[in-house]
C-alpha cells in the first residue's frame, strides 16, 4: 500500500468535490471530504475492478448507500479512469450530465445501484452478496476463485436509522454473508444536527447481536482502514467496520457540523479549506500530479486481474434477461376454478425447474402467498443452492434485496406478500422501477374478499398506487388463461412486474384469451350490436362483469364486457385499437374492489364506478359482496336504472 498515492488521491477528492459542489451552488459537501481516505483506499488500492470493462463478474463492487454524498463516488470513478469526464463532474448536478444529484445506475460505468432514499443502498448490497455466494456455491464448486469477490458499501447515520438497514442487516448476519463489507461513516452529525440529540443506541453492539463481526477505527487512517478491511476479509460473517470521520474534513468553520452536511462551501470557505488541505486556489477541479490521469500501469494492473481470472474461468452463467416461455407456460396443466394465487403457484413450479436461475422468496408468507418451490429447499448459512428465499417479516428490505439480486444480474427474484403490505414495499418498488430491473412481485389477497381479517389486511387503494409508479407493469389476471399470460409478460419484460392475486376461487372463462393480454385489454364477453354499456373490469370481477352482462343483454340492454388486466399495456396499444375495444356506448362503467381512482381515464367523468372507496369490514366474503354492492342483482339493478333514466332522458 502507497500510502503517500492514496494521501494524494484523497485530496484529489475532496478538490474535485468542493468545485463541483460550488460550481452546481447545490450538493453535499460534507461526506465526500469525511470519507476521502475510504474512497481512495478502496478506488486507489484494495479494490479488484476494472475500469475499461465495469460489468466484469468477479469484480469488487462498491455502493454508496449515502447517495447524497454522490461526489465522493464520482470522483473516485473519474480518478480511477472510468469513461467519466471532467466536463462531467464540471457540470455536476446539471441537465443532460450523467452526474447525477445522487448516483444513478446506467446513467455512468462504474455506478452499481441507484441510491439516495437511506439504508436501501445497504439493503442492495446484502442482495448483491447473497447472489455472488450462490453463484460461488453452484458454479465454483472448487472453490477455484471464480466468484470471491466482496461487496463493500458506505453508510451514514441515515441509513442505520432507517428501519430497513435494521432488516437487512438481521437478515445478512442470519445468512452469514462473509463476503459483504458495510463501511460506517460515523461523524456523530446528521443532517439536522448532532446525533446525540436522535441517536444514540451502541451500533456494534446492535450489529454484533446481528451476528457481525465489528471494528471501530479512526477513518482518516489508511493504516487502520486497511487493517479493518482485511481483517473483515478474513470472517465468515458479514462486517461492519465503524469508521469515526470529521464531516466536512478541513473545513475550517463547518467541519464537524451538520452545516457542511447539504451546503455547498461557498467561495469564501471553499479557498480557507483548499489552503488548510494544500489544495492550489489558482487551479479549478485540481488533481495531484501523482494522480496520473491516463494512468496506464494502474489500468494495466486492474485489466490484468481480469484476463488473469478470464484464462482460469470460463462458465457461461445464466442471465436475468427477458426471456419467451409462452408455450412452455400455455402447456402447464392447472386445476380449473383456482384462485388466481394458487394457478400462479402451479406456473411457478414449472417455470421453476425449467429455469434454474429464477430464485424466489415470501415475508413470512410463503404457505399463503404461494409463491414457494416446492422442489427445493430454503437458502440457509450452510447452502445458498436452493431457490427459496424466507426473507422472515421484512417486506422492506425484500424488495430492495430483490433489486440487488436483480442488479447482480445472474439470478431473476420473485417475491411476494399480501397487496396490502405493498405499502412497505413502496420505495424500494420505486427505485426498482426506476432502474428497470427485472423483479416480479406476487402480491395476493387482493380485495377485500379476502375476507375476515378485515380492514387492516385488505387492499383498497393499493393497486391504484402500483398503478402510478413509471415502468411498473401491473398485472391483475382473471383467471388462469390470464396467469399464465401474465407470467409469460412478466419473463419476457424489461423491468419489474406486480402480479396481482386472489385469495378466493374464482372461474375460468370462455372468453378469456391467452395471447390478448399483453395488450392490456381485450373485449371478453359481447353479444350485442349495439351498446348501451361497457364494462370493464379486471381480475376477479371480470366474471362478475359477464354474469351482468348476461342479464342485461338478455333483457334488451346491450352490454360489452371487456378485460383490462394491465393498464401500462392497454396504454401502449394504439389509440385505434383502444378505441375499438372500449366501444361508443352510451355509459362507461368500471367494476373493479379497489379504488376508483385512476379509473376515469378510460371511463371518462361521467362513467359510472362500481368500486370500493372506503376501507372494508371484517366479514365473510359472501357478506362483504352484499354489503359493498357486487352482487349481480345489485349492479344489474343499479345499471337498469341507470338505463332507464337515459331511456327517459
Amino acid at each position: 500500500m502507497n500510502t503517500q498515492y492514496l494521501e494524494q488521491f484523497a485530496k484529489s477528492i475532496r478538490s474535485l468535490s468542493i468545485d463541483a459542489i460550488n460550481a452546481a451552488n447545490s450538493g453535499h459537501p460534507g461526506l465526500p471530504l469525511g470519507c476521502a481516505e475510504i474512497g481512495a483506499y478502496l478506488y486507489g488500492y484494495a479494490m479488484r475492478h476494472n475500469p475499461k470493462n465495469p460489468n466484469w463478474f468477479n469484480r469488487d463492487r462498491f455502493i454508496l448507500s449515502a447517495g447524497h454524498g454522490s461526489m465522493l463516488l464520482y470522483s473516485c470513478l473519474y480518478l480511477s479512469g472510468y469513461d467519466i469526464s471532467l466536463s462531467d463532474l464540471q457540470n455536476f448536478r446539471q441537465l443532460g450530465y450523467p452526474t447525477a444529484g445522487h448516483p444513478e445506475c446506467g446513467e455512468l460505468p462504474g455506478v452499481e445501484t441507484t441510491t439516495g432514499p437511506l439504508g436501501q443502498g445497504l439493503a442492495m448490497g446484502v442482495g448483491m452478496a447473497l447472489a455472488h455466494q450462490r453463484v460461488s456455491q453452484q458454479y465454483d464448486v472448487n472453490r477455484s476463485g471464480f466468484s470471491d469477490s466482496f461487496v463493500y458499501v458506505l453508510a451514514g447515520d441515515g441509513c442505520l436509522m432507517e428501519g430497513i438497514s435494521s432488516e437487512a442487516s438481521s437478515f445478512a448476519g442470519h445468512l452469514s454473508l462473509e463476503n459483504l463489507i458495510v463501511i460506517y461513516d460515523s461523524n456523530d452529525i446528521c443532517l439536522d444536527g448532532p446525533t446525540t440529540e436522535c441517536f444514540t443506541e451502541d451500533v456494534a453492539m446492535r450489529y454484533k447481536a446481528y451476528g457481525w463481526d465489528t471494528q471501530t477505527i479512526d477513518g482518516h487512517s489508511f493504516t487502520e482502514i486497511d487493517f479493518a478491511v482485511s481483517q473483515a476479509k478474513k470472517t465468515n460473517t458479514p462486517s461492519l467496520i465503524i469508521a469515526k470521520t470529521t464531516i466536512g474534513y478541513g473545513s475550517p468553520n463547518r467541519a464537524g457540523s451538520s452545516e457542511s452536511h447539504g451546503k455547498p462551501l461557498g467561495d469564501e470557505e471553499a479557498n480557507l479549506t483548499k489552503i488548510k488541505l494544500g489544495i492550489p486556489l489558482d487551479q479549478p477541479f485540481w488533481v495531484a500530479p501523482e494522480i496520473d490521469l491516463e494512468k496506464p500501469n494502474r489500468l494495466a494492473e486492474l485489466e490484468s486481474l481480469e484476463n488473469k481470472w478470464n484464462a482460469s474461468h470460463r462458465i457461461d452463467l445464466p442471465q436475468n434477461e427477458p426471456i419467451d416461455l409462452t408455450d412452455f407456460i400455455a402447456g402447464v396443466t392447472i386445476k380449473p376454478g383456482l384462485a388466481t394465487r394458487a394457478s400462479s403457484n402451479s406456473v411457478i413450479q414449472s417455470i421453476s425447474q425449467k429455469l434454474t436461475h429464477i430464485v424466489g422468496g415470501s415475508a413470512d408468507l410463503s404457505c399463503s402467498d404461494s409463491t414457494y418451490i416446492k422442489s427445493s429447499s430454503l437458502m440457509s448459512a450452510e447452502t445458498f443452492i436452493p431457490q427459496n428465499i424466507k426473507y422472515g417479516v421484512r417486506e422492506f428490505a425484500m424488495a430492495a434485496i430483490g433489486n440487488g439480486i436483480a442488479i447482480h444480474g445472474v439470478y431473476l427474484p420473485f417475491i411476494g406478500t399480501f397487496l396490502t403490505f405493498s405499502d412497505y414495499m413502496k420505495n424500494a418498488i420505486r427505485l426498482g422501477a426506476l432502474m428497470n430491473l427485472n423483479v416480479i412481485y406476487q402480491f395476493t389477497h387482493d380485495s377485500i374478499f379476502l375476507g375476515e381479517d378485515g380492514p387492516t389486511h385488505q387492499p383498497v387503494e393499493q393497486l391504484a398506487s402500483l398503478r402510478s409508479i413509471p415502468n411498473l407493469t401491473v398485472i391483475r389476471p382473471a383467471d388462469t388463461t390470464e396467469v399464465k399470460a401474465a407470467w409469460a409478460i412478466a419473463l419476457q419484460q424489461h423491468g419489474p412486474v406486480a402480479l396481482i392475486l386472489t385469495r378466493q376461487g374464482v372461474p375460468d372463462l370462455e372468453g378469456t384469451q391467452l395471447d390478448e393480454v399483453n395488450k392490456g385489454g381485450y373485449i371478453v364477453y359481447d353479444e350485442a350490436d349495439n351498446h348501451h354499456f361497457t364494462l370493464l373490469a379486471t381480475g376477479s370481477e371480470v366474471s362478475l362483469a359477464i354474469e351482468v352482462a348476461v342479464q342485461l343483454n338478455q333483457a334488451g340492454k346491450g352490454t360489452r364486457v371487456v378485460s383490462l388486466p394491465s393498464w401500462e399495456l392497454f396504454d401502449e396499444q394504439g389509440r385505434d385499437y383502444q378505441d375499438h375495444i372500449l366501444g361508443n356506448p352510451h355509459h362507461m362503467v368500471a367494476l373493479e374492489a379497489q379504488s376508483s381512482f385512476g379509473w376515469h381515464r378510460y371511463i371518462g367523468k361521467d362513467g359510472i364506478t362500481i368500486t370500493v372507496d372506503t376501507f372494508g369490514k371484517s366479514a365473510p366474503a359472501s357478506d362483504l359482496k352484499t354489503d359493498y354492492g357486487f352482487t349481480v342483482p345489485q349492479i344489474v339493478e343499479k345499471l337498469t336504472t341507470v338505463y332507464t333514466s337515459t331511456m327517459v332522458g
